[in-house]
């Protein structure tokens, strides 16, 4: 995946995701070397638990 964004503010990246709170970003986490996939399910089964604790 290439890094791509119609805003220069924002760079989207595998394995990155922001982390919302009330509606607005609070925060972001990046998964970093492994596959593409691989960043992307780590990363995702740490937004599934950040829910939890709202």
């Amino acid at each position: 995946m290439a890094i791509q964004s119609n805003d220069p503010k924002i760079t989207l990246v595998a394995g990155g995701y922001p982390l919302f709170v009330n509606g607005k970003i609070a925060g972001g986490i990046g998964v970093g070397g492994g596959t593409e996939q691989l960043d992307c399910e780590i990363a995702e089964y740490i937004l599934k638990e950040f829910e939890k604790l709202k």
